[in-house]
């Protein structure tokens, strides 16, 4: 007899504020950097958690020091709390604004599912993650959304659900491991990951990106409202491929063998190299003829990369992104491919020294360039240290980005699993899964002979 579906309990909704007026009404100006997602995108995360022990325990001895932590962080990156909106001065100028009471949603929820099957590696049905996810209501346009989903006696899933008008990675997860940590303690302080910094003064705008942008924003937001509402898609699914040290450390050598005295002419990573070989599968998997151009596309912290850098706890969105391209005839050689895709990333890198916005007037179309061939793109990064992220439950030991699903890209982390390896999330029908896989594992094998 087949098994039921999971089901879905809400427990508890609530909305939880910084302390009573320990933030006065604030508005943030939003910069380049951070109007070109006015049109929409929101970044998705998952973290899973073993947590064997009742609900009931979770509700009693866990969560009233969730939400007071929640409360003080939110203290220090009040902005999360507040929504975007037109500046009264000018109908041009849009603005993070924030007044007393403003607040994040959390939502408790319990499963009847099991665990393992969301938490694991495998290719799982995208729907089953869905409930899992906090959705922004977008009446009052908030930045934030929270929910906890139990799994009596075996886990749990810390879901949030986060705004790029209003943030990327860097800002993101610094207030979520500032959150875990004050909420680890318990101490009743804010034990900050790197403090928030709102101030905006050193960032300049010489090449009138704020304009372009918002043009751009402002169309895509009335075409995300006008979209295909009788477009159908095949079912995703999520699923996890690992490349472990020896892999990398093999990647690179080959590489660099290739170049005399071992040394590549251009900027050879571990970033680099796990980028190359993902996309160099991925090519390979597509069955593209040789002929074809393969794009790929990629984001970047621009906060060290200005002048004077910004400190790390800047608040907001500060992404620039580079985009390559290479002849899928190249990357597909199963000598010299990964190699290929290599240096067209390495290279585009390179170019960030000749400023990290410099060519940006042109990057929406440079983007749509990407997504309109069927290009890679790849989100996250090691330096978020996902998985040292504890609220108190112990290090997650799975987590996803899930707003990759249906755009082609994939979510770097650190492996969980340890061992100085990377993991890549991935999400596809089934049938592209199964031929990625194929195509991932035979590399891997062929780079171990």
């Amino acid at each position: 007899m087949a098994s039921s579906s999971p089901s879905l309990t809400t427990l508890e909704q609530c909305f939880i504020s910084p302390p009573k007026s320990s933030v006065p009404e604030t508005s943030i100006p939003l910069l380049f950097t951070d109007i070109f997602f006015l049109g929409g995108g929101v970044v998705e995360r998952l973290f899973f958690y073993k947590f064997p022990h009742p609900t009931s325990h979770f509700i009693s001895d866990h969560l009233p020091t969730f939400k007071s932590s929640l409360s003080l962080t939110l203290q220090h990156f009040f902005p999360f709390a507040g929504h975007v909106r037109q500046s009264p001065s000018s109908p041009d100028v849009y603005e993070l604004y924030y007044t007393d009471g403003d607040s994040v949603s959390l939502t408790i929820s319990e499963s009847t599912g099991d665990f393992q099957d969301f938490a694991g590696d495998q290719a799982r049905d995208f729907s089953k993650l869905q409930p899992l996810i906090p959705t922004l209501a977008h009446e009052s346009e908030p930045l934030m959304a929270l929910q906890v989903t139990l799994f009596p006696n075996q886990g749990l899933c810390f879901g949030i659900v986060v705004s790029k008008v209003a943030s990327d990675g860097t800002n993101s997860t610094n207030f979520i491991r500032s959150w875990a940590t004050t909420c680890l303690s318990g101490a009743g302080e804010v034990s900050f990951s790197s403090p928030p910094s709102f101030d905006r003064s050193n960032i300049g705008d010489p090449y009138n990106l704020y304009s372009i942008y918002l043009q751009t924003a402002l169309y895509m937001k009335e075409m995300y409202k006008n979209a295909g509402a009788g477009a159908t898609k095949k079912e995703e699914f999520l699923a996890t491929f690992r490349l472990k040290k020896e892999h990398l450390e093999k990647l690179k050598g080959a590489i660099m063998a290739g170049y005399p005295e071992g040394k590549a002419p251009f900027h050879l990573s571990t970033y680099v190299v796990s980028c190359a070989f993902m996309w160099a599968c991925l090519v390979r998997s597509k069955g593209w003829p040789e002929e074809k151009m393969a794009y790929f596309g990629f984001p970047l912290d621009a906060r060290p990369r200005l002048s004077p850098p910004l400190p790390a706890g800047f608040f907001g969105g500060c992404l620039a992104f580079k985009t390559t391209k290479a002849k899928v005839g190249d990357i597909v050689d199963e000598v010299t491919g990964v190699g290929a895709a290599a240096a067209a990333i390495g290279k585009a890198i390179d170019e960030l020294k000749d400023g990290v916005f410099n060519g940006g007037e042109t990057m929406p179309q440079t983007l749509g360039e990407v997504v309109a061939n069927q290009g890679m793109w790849i989100a996250g990064s090691t330096r978020f240290r996902v998985y040292d992220v504890d609220f108190g439950w112990g290090k997650p030991v799975k987590v996803e980005v899930t707003t990759i699903k249906g755009v082609e890209t994939m979510a770097m982390a650190e492996d969980g699993e340890g061992g100085g390896g990377l993991e890549f999330g991935v999400s596809f029908p089934k049938e592209q899964i199964d031929a990625f896989e194929v195509c991932f594992n035979d590399a891997l094998k062929a780079l171990m002979v």
